[in-house]
């Protein structure tokens, strides 16, 4: 069978249990399963919704009873742990459930970790590095939004240009906390602080490690700062190449890139509506979106901004590396389902 089980139903977990559960059938999955670990009453109609849309609730034995109170069927997890081949962690605890729970399963499974976990498995992003999914590995970390962002900057503008990157400096201008959150909104513009020597923050370590797993070792530097918005986080960027090149040029190539959206629109409001009006349940599911008129080249250097939408880039990676594991001929033509998602320009 070919079950693929999601533990956590917060941010990333929520819309992803429903995007599996509804394109099911498309993607040749039997079952999707989801693992919550507390039966709050406050989040009955989240629960209830996952189910409609063809998903079936996992819970311990500890919290099996109270769920049934609320009037759910319940499979327990150890069992769900046995009959799921794919197993997408979507919780802060990737790294200590891999130690205690999945290290200790079946060597044959695929495991996921959401980008928080750094140093679970191998960064994967899909249509960035699809070939690290060819490895010889069983768990693999689903690279985080803004990693997402970034690497499809260098990718449609360096890398698939064949120019060569002297030095590409990124500011994340972090939201606060997402939509669906009530806690940790920064009232005032917080900073991050630049704790690795080489890398600033945290995004352009681990962009470099997704690019150095492809043999490609690239001058990255970030910073961060969050901001009193839920919307997006925004991205600055400065890409510094070793030779002179044009505007047209660089919109020729944000034309072409099949992960990268245009816009014309100038805030993270206008950008966050149109996803809540076309996007998958309100979210945008490409990598970034461009801000076209932001774009300015001055001889070999290229600055711009790029909205990450946060709740919704890095869910289609871990379909895919879901997928690729059970058809490995076919898996990338089957992700041609959710095309209809992705935009050009909005």
């Amino acid at each position: 069978m070919k079950n693929i089980l999601i533990v956590g139903t917060g941010t990333i977990g929520e819309p992803l249990i429903g995007l599996l559960a509804q394109h099911r059938k498309e993607l040749g999955i039997d079952n999707i399963s989801f693992f919550k670990r507390t039966p709050l009453s406050d989040e009955k109609g989240k629960v209830e919704a996952l189910i409609r849309k063809g998903a079936k609730l996992v819970a311990t034995s500890e919290a099996k009873n109270d769920f049934e109170l609320m009037g759910f069927d319940v499979e327990e997890l150890e069992k769900s742990y046995d009959e799921n081949k794919v197993i997408i962690d979507c919780t802060p605890s990737g790294n200590k459930n891999w130690d205690e729970i999945y290290s200790n399963l079946d060597k044959d499974k695929r495991f996921l970790a959401q980008g928080s976990e750094h140093g679970f498995g191998p960064f994967f992003a899909w249509g960035i590095n699809n070939n690290v999914l060819a490895n010889d590995q069983n768990k693999y970390l689903i690279a985080s939004c803004n990693t997402h962002n970034i690497a499809s900057i260098i990718k449609t503008f360096v890398l698939d240009t064949d120019k060569n990157l002297n030095e590409g400096r990124f500011v994340c201008l972090r939201r606060a906390n997402d939509v669906s959150q009530n806690d940790s909104f920064s009232p005032s513009p917080t900073i991050t602080k630049h704790d690795n020597q080489e890398f600033g923050t945290h995004h352009a370590r681990d962009v470099f490690e997704l690019f150095q797993q492809e043999g490609k070792e690239l001058n990255l530097f970030s910073s961060a700062i969050k901001l009193p918005t839920q919307y997006m986080h925004t991205l600055w960027f400065n890409l510094s190449f070793e030779k002179n090149t044009e505007l047209k040029e660089v919109l020729n190539s944000l034309e072409n890139s099949e992960f990268l959206m245009s816009t014309e629109k100038l805030s993270s409001n206008k950008v966050f509506s149109f996803g809540r009006d076309h996007g998958y349940h309100g979210r945008l599911l490409s990598h970034g979106i461009i801000a076209k008129d932001s774009l300015h080249v001055k001889e070999n250097n290229l600055t711009g901004y790029c909205f990450t939408p946060q709740d919704g880039n890095a869910l289609l990676s871990s379909v895919a590396a879901s997928i690729n594991y059970f058809y490995e001929d076919s898996w990338i033509e089957k992700m041609t389902v959710f095309n209809k998602y992705i935009f050009k320009n909005i």
